[in-house]
């Protein structure tokens, strides 16, 4: 089911559907077991819609998460 989920969510984000994407990402959070991937996907959306400061704090969290993946 996460694939499926992160699937269709990475494909509006690559229609440029950001916010939809976001909105979408956020309603099936609880069918996404894999959390770090769902917040991966969460800070890529934030960034690229602007929401710098939110962005921040979920890259700090996600590098104290798994400190070997800076990207």
């Amino acid at each position: 089911m996460d694939l499926n989920i992160i699937a269709q969510i990475s494909l509006l984000e690559e229609c440029e559907y950001l916010e939809r994407a976001l909105e979408e990402l956020h309603k099936k959070e609880s069918k996404i077991v894999d959390k770090l991937v769902y917040k991966e996907q969460e800070v890529s959306l934030l960034v690229k819609l602007g929401h710098l400061e939110e962005g921040k704090a979920l890259y700090w969290a996600l590098l104290s998460m798994n400190p070997d993946n800076y990207w």
